[in-house]
């Protein structure tokens, strides 16, 4: 890339432009989402140039990568990045695109209207949202979701074993977590699946994902043989919203919020990255001390009292619970651990052998592709998330991070798209739901 344009970009990201603050205030006007073709190293190290800068810089609201950029080319494999840019910075940074030849293409032509008609409910929405239930045809608020697992609850007490606040957000808001599953007539203990989704406020579809499942699981007990094995052989711990403050804050404020809500001591930046926050290689890797960044990683370990509850639950579950899904999106990635390194736990085989299962299922369905790799091989070294924690301190011995479709849409996936990755997620997550039912519940040997 020539160097005066390198050092353009440069000089734009320090000033900054007009467009900054409307997207602090949530206005996406003008803003587009472009897909990049990574061809080469070459094209990738501009790309982590552009966006260790801006991530240096807290520029996020200029330039945001809605894809995790990997370090190391794989020719083997696609590799693209989606990435949003204010009306300010377009024409630079495209211009930088073409003197380095990276392919793009226009996937969203304005982020404005995009989120106008995602938020959109539809009248068949509205009513099932008023007499408490929900719908996968659209996003729903966290009070929505926190209705509707009440009204799960009491219409199949007996799948719904328990729907319990595990404790309040820094706003004030209870954490729920459900526990599903038929108890055995004999009384022991069945192992357990832990899944939870929303530490990253802006993922919708992560929630929506999860919900459905859970809600086909439940209501479809009588009916289907595979939610009924399920639920005869698994227990579920299940946390919809990890994060409800950032969630709720995606709904009021600004779409693409990612972080908690806490006010940070000494900064007027608010929250952390609750995925860098986990006392286990806590700052080793893939975070910041600088609390304007996106992946700040807060003051001190468990700084955030929403990562407390969910380790305080999975020790409290200990032996029982044997596999963390920890749901995410979007990159279409299958994420095993570790992430804060280039190693690999000594059961890896196991773990990867069953992410691969899951992948495969999964894309029987439709056919979308995901990719299964440690975070580090699949893109950088990244410490103090869930992943590497439920494996290390919380006992676990299946965990994974799904990074759930884009489709070119990154977090602003259209509500049309939600039944279908709920179908296909849900086939792959039946596939963890055998391994562990065959490896740790000796009455199916």
């Amino acid at each position: 890339m020539n160097q005066p344009l390198l050092a353009g970009i440069a000089f734009l990201l320090l000033i900054g432009s007009p467009f900054s603050q409307a997207k602090l205030n949530g206005d996406f006007t003008g803003y587009k989402v472009y897909r990049l073709t990574i061809g080469s190293q070459r094209q990738l190290d501009l790309l982590n140039r552009i966006n260790d800068d801006v991530e240096h810089n807290a520029l996020t609201d200029e330039v945001d990568f809605w894809t995790d950029i990997p370090r190391r080319y794989a020719p083997e494999r696609e590799q693209s990045a989606l990435i949003m840019i204010c009306p300010a910075k377009q024409a630079l940074y495209l211009s930088a695109f073409d003197s380095e030849s990276i392919q793009y293409e226009t996937t969203i032509t304005d982020v404005a209207t995009a989120i106008e008609e995602q938020s959109r409910l539809a009248p068949q929405d509205i009513r099932a949202v008023e007499s408490g239930g929900m719908t996968w045809t659209a996003y729903h608020r966290y009070s929505t979701m926190v209705s509707w697992m009440h009204s799960l609850r009491e219409s199949y007490p007996d799948l719904v074993q328990e729907m319990k606040s595990i404790g309040q957000s820094y706003e004030g808001r209870d954490l729920y977590r459900l526990k599903i599953g038929k108890a055995r007539a004999d009384g022991k203990t069945k192992p357990a699946i832990w899944m939870d989704a929303h530490i990253h406020a802006r993922e919708w579809i992560a929630g929506a994902t999860l919900t459905y499942m859970v809600n086909k699981m439940v209501t479809e007990y009588a009916s289907n043989s595979t939610s009924r094995r399920m639920l005869d052989e698994i227990d579920w711990y299940i946390v919809p919203t990890v994060n409800p403050d950032g969630y709720e804050w995606t709904h009021t404020n600004n779409r693409m919020w990612r972080k908690t809500r806490r006010l940070n001591p000494f900064s007027v930046d608010i929250g952390c990255d609750a995925n860098r926050n986990m006392d286990h290689k806590w700052m080793v890797s893939g975070a910041t001390q600088t609390a304007s960044t996106e992946t700040y990683a807060g003051p001190f370990p468990y700084s955030e009292v929403e990562n407390i509850y969910v380790t305080e639950q999975l020790l409290n579950l200990r032996p029982q619970v044997k596999s963390m899904i920890s749901i995410h999106s979007a990159a279409q990635m299958w994420l095993l651990p570790w992430g804060y390194a280039f190693e690999r736990p000594a059961d890896y085989e196991d773990i990867r052998r069953a992410g691969q299962a899951a992948v495969d299922a999964l894309t029987a369905v439709y056919g979308i592709r995901y990719v299964v790799g440690t975070v580090p091989d699949l893109l950088y070294e990244a410490a103090g998330g869930t992943l590497d924690w439920a494996k290390a301190k919380g006992g676990v011995k299946y965990t994974f991070t799904p990074e759930l479709r884009d489709q070119g849409f990154g977090f602003l996936l259209p509500p049309n798209q939600i039944i279908p990755s709920g179908v296909e997620t849900f086939e792959a997550i039946n596939v963890i739901a055998q391994i562990v039912a065959r490896e740790f519940n000796p009455t199916l040997n």
